[in-house]
């Protein structure tokens, strides 16, 4: 019989599109799933979840992701609005399962205010005593003066919904009992000293647009995507080095620039370039030869779940987390920063000509086609005692 399960996010694609096959499993094995989603997101998320409509400060706040003084007020904020919308769902219409993003510190507190199990969900690498991803690859730019006012602005909020037995610290420094990281066990690091707590799965790819590019796509070859993802991707140099470089070799080029960037502001491009906001990424990586990339994890996941080697030039230090992994297991490589054109084109030349490298990447896209990750996730979250 079904259950009700509900789903806690931030609102960023990178946390969303990870779980929602998993989450629409669980609808086709008949579980009802409640899903939090602000804005731009909910029509997304409605296709196939019931949505939980609220309005995310993350929405119209622009800050610096890499200065945490901005970024723990914020999430704060973030957290006060969720918890109090799905506060009022629990409530009335209790489900039996919470599923939270690690970053939805709401759905850990909804847990412990009503004593329900949470499965905590992990799109970026996951992290135990002996890794943290945090400590290990975060730059820390908050100071002892902000994070006291932080930590008091906590209390207040935990003392105003009834949770004063959860320490301050704890807000931002939580373990879950069940945790579901979102890749294979291979890509984190010191994947061997997690415990029976983390299921590690294969990744859940969301399904191929079938847009309108795809014509141009498939006759483009061979092609280079390009994109630093929805969040640091006001890079104008960035975009006008990899476009040098690929027209170098002669390629086509699809280029995602975000919604902040001025396609004009590129400069003259060769015909063999599309340019535009949004790519249909999924579409675009199926007749890609090799990816250039932040390094997000769930944009790195989908480029080798179809077998395209990455190239990565991280913004954030979480992301160069993965492009050591990518390199350790020989999918792809870390660019230099900076780098040029000519390095570039000679970086590409190498990934989409080594065979070893092609080896892994189709044994690495198999294990995807075959492991079935939605499944996975589906099974983990039922398993889960309640």
């Amino acid at each position: 019989m079904g259950c009700h399960i509900l789903f806690a996010s931030i609102p960023a694609w990178g946390h969303l599109y990870p779980v929602l096959p998993g989450l629409a499993e669980l609808v086709r094995r008949g579980h009802r799933v409640s899903c939090l989603a602000s804005g731009g997101f909910a029509g997304e998320v409605g296709k196939v979840l019931d949505v939980v409509p609220y309005d995310s400060p993350m929405d119209s706040t622009e800050v610096d992701l890499a200065d945490m003084g901005s970024v723990l007020p914020m999430m704060l904020d973030e957290t006060r609005a969720a918890y109090s919308v799905l506060a009022d769902v629990v409530r009335a219409d209790p489900p039996e399962v919470i599923v939270s993003d690690v970053l939805s510190n709401a759905g850990w507190l909804l847990g412990r205010a009503f004593d329900l199990p949470v499965v905590r969900t992990w799109p970026v690498f996951a992290s135990n005593s002996e890794f943290s991803l945090h400590e290990d690859y975060t730059s820390r730019t908050d100071t002892e003066e902000s994070m006291t006012a932080f930590f008091r602005a906590v209390a207040a909020f935990l003392d105003e919904v009834g949770l004063d037995t959860v320490s301050p610290e704890q807000f931002f420094d939580n373990e879950a009992e069940h945790n579901i990281a979102l890749f294979p066990r291979a890509l984190q690091p010191r994947g061997e000293t997690f415990d029976a707590r983390f299921t590690f799965i294969s990744p859940c790819i969301r399904p191929a647009e079938g847009s309108p590019e795809v014509p141009w796509l498939a006759r483009s070859q061979p092609l280079a995507v390009v994109s630093l993802g929805t969040v640091f991707n006001e890079k104008i140099d960035f975009f006008r080095t990899c476009l040098d470089g690929i027209d170098r070799l002669g390629w086509y080029a699809a280029a995602a620039l975000g919604k902040r960037v001025n396609p004009a502001a590129i400069g003259p491009v060769s015909p063999r370039v599309l340019l535009t906001p949004t790519l249909p990424m999924i579409d675009a990586l199926r007749h890609a030869s090799v990816a250039v990339t932040h390094g997000g994890l769930t944009s790195t996941l989908e480029a080798l779940a179809e077998g395209v080697p990455v190239l990565i030039s991280p913004q954030i230090g979480e992301q160069r987390g993965v492009a050591d992994r990518v390199e350790a297991l020989g999918l792809g490589q870390l660019l230099p920063d900076p780098f040029t054109a000519e390095e570039l084109a000679e970086l590409i030349k190498q990934v989409s000509q080594d065979s070893a490298m092609a080896e892994r990447l189709d044994r690495f896209r198999a294990t995807v086609r075959d492991a079935d990750g939605p499944a996975q996730f589906a099974d983990a979250v039922e398993a889960v005692p309640r």
